[in-house]
C-alpha cells in the first residue's frame, strides 16, 4: 500500500511540476466508460498521454498529430480508485533553446526548439467504469 501511494504521489508531483512550467494545452476530456481521450484544438504535435492508477497501473500512449487514446479495459480489470493523467504536446511556436548542448548534428547546438505545453488532472473509476465528471455538481465556494 505504501508503495502504491508513493508511486501515485511521485507521478502527481512530476505532473504538477511539468504542468506548472508549461500549461496551455487546449484539450477537452472526452472520456468513455473505459477510454481516456481528449478533443484537441490547436496546432499540436507529438502528443503523449500518461496515466497512473491503483495497483501500480502505469500506461502511456503517443500520437504524432492527434489525441492519444488509452483504453483501460485493455490493461485488465479496472481497480476502483483515483487515477492521474498528464497530456503533453509541442506547439508550432519556437522558443530559444538554452541548454547549450551539442547534439552531434551539423550546425552545432540547436538555437531553438518547439514550445512544450501540457495539462494534467485526475478521474475516478467506480464499479469498473470511469465516473463522468459533472461540473454542475461541484459545490460552490464561499467567498
Amino acid at each position: 500500500m505504501k508503495s502504491k501511494s508513493f508511486c501515485l504521489a511521485a507521478f502527481f508531483a512530476v505532473g504538477m511540476s511539468s504542468a506548472c512550467l508549461a500549461q496551455g494545452l487546449n484539450a477537452t476530456q472526452k472520456f468513455t466508460d473505459s477510454e481516456v481521450v481528449f478533443d484537441i484544438t490547436g496546432p499540436y504535435s507529438n502528443l503523449t498521454l500518461t496515466i497512473s492508477g491503483p495497483n501500480g497501473l502505469h500506461a502511456s500512449a503517443h500520437h504524432r498529430t492527434g489525441s492519444p487514446v488509452i483504453d483501460l479495459r485493455k490493461l485488465g480489470t479496472l481497480a476502483d480508485g483515483d487515477y492521474l493523467y498528464q497530456l503533453t504536446a509541442a506547439t508550432d511556436e519556437k522558443v530559444p533553446d538554452r541548454s547549450g548542448l551539442d547534439n552531434g548534428r551539423d550546425g552545432g547546438p540547436a538555437t531553438s526548439r518547439l514550445k512544450d505545453v501540457s495539462t494534467s488532472g485526475q478521474f475516478q473509476v467506480k464499479g469498473g467504469s470511469i465516473v463522468k465528471h459533472d461540473p454542475a455538481e461541484e459545490p460552490k465556494r464561499q467567498k
